[in-house]
């Protein structure tokens, strides 16, 4: 199957998508039908990558790290619904990290995150039921446009949100005792591009 012909919508199974490597954008499998996203903007790039260095710096401070993070990476959260969405990060506790092949992420990871962009819908609603019904124990929705930080937490098969986060406050998780994320940081950092860019 060549991806050149492929559009949103396609139908296939999941080995189909697995099958077809490496791709430009971001592409996802969602009850066995393909959804195209576009490639995240400077903007969308430097927010996720601000949050990655802190997870790395947090994560450098251990000689046996807790847990494992990857940005964008194709993470199966469903072979029996064929469901492979591709997080803008995932993170996995250590005693999970066996999920973790050379390709992808096999099994729902323990916390997703998402730079909402311009299908802001897809990451509200859809991909928040999906990612509670893959047992992921924590979704945080990052809003550049409102520089805002929603953590959600599984509880009774569903999330709940703990307080949204402005700029001024602090990300935290009792999943990863001593973590801390200033989101100054990240959404007031001199480097960050301007939406005009």
């Amino acid at each position: 199957m060549t991806t050149e012909k492929l559009r949103t919508g396609t139908r296939m199974s999941l080995d189909e998508f697995l099958a077809l490597g490496e791709t430009d954008g971001k592409w996802e499998l969602d009850d066995g039908v393909l959804y195209i996203g576009a490639s995240g903007t400077p903007e969308h790039q430097f927010v996720g990558l601000r949050l990655c260095y802190h997870i790395d710096d947090y994560l450098d401070e251990f000689e046996i790290p807790p847990a494992e993070f990857y940005h964008a990476m194709t993470t199966i959260l469903s072979r029996e619904l064929q469901r492979a969405p591709e997080p803008d990060l995932v993170i996995i506790l250590r005693a999970r990290r066996h999920i973790v092949s050379v390709h992808r992420v096999e099994s729902p990871p323990d916390i997703v995150a998402e730079i909402l962009s311009t299908d802001r819908n897809r990451d509200l609603i859809r991909k928040r039921q999906i990612y509670a019904e893959a047992g992921v124990l924590e979704y945080w929705l990052i809003d550049p446009r409102s520089d805002t930080v929603t953590p959600l937490e599984l509880r009774n098969g569903g999330y709940v949100a703990r307080a949204t986060l402005t700029a001024g406050d602090t990300l935290t998780t009792p999943l990863l005792p001593g973590l801390s994320i200033p989101l100054a940081d990240i959404f007031h950092h001199r480097g960050r591009p301007t939406r005009n860019e």
